[in-house]
């Protein structure tokens, strides 16, 4: 018996532990303020209710071959601030690595638009 309870609680321990380390909205925002318009990349922390912005980016530049470094900035609350690549897919879906940010979140994506749900 308990030889058999053993690998079991292994195999749920191991499916249980295996979650993302960010879950939340990707948004890209469309202003013309002045004398220029702009994209800027937010996000939205569905865990803690915490957003970021993330500053302009150009998705048109912003390539799986030229990711687009952004530094995202805390606007609600608490100060935490983190670097991240931002880019688009040729097939439409925004993509993001959040370079370790929220306790090891790595790359995560989402397709069909923003806003749009994304976790890593």
């Amino acid at each position: 018996m308990k030889t058999t309870i053993l690998p079991a609680l292994s195999v749920l321990a191991f499916f249980t532990g295996s979650s993302t380390a960010f879950w939340g909205q990707l948004r890209l925002d469309y202003s013309c303020p002045g004398e220029g318009c702009f994209t800027t990349l937010n996000i939205k922390d569905y865990n803690t209710g915490s957003t970021y912005t993330c500053g302009a980016v150009n998705p048109s530049y912003c390539t799986s071959e030229g990711k687009c470094p952004v530094y995202c900035q805390e606007t609600s609350p608490g100060g935490y601030n983190w670097n991240a690549q931002f880019w688009q897919t040729t097939d439409g879906c925004d993509n993001m690595d959040f370079l370790g940010a929220f306790g090891g979140a790595g790359h995560g994506y989402c397709c069909g638009g923003a806003p749009c749900d994304i976790g890593a």
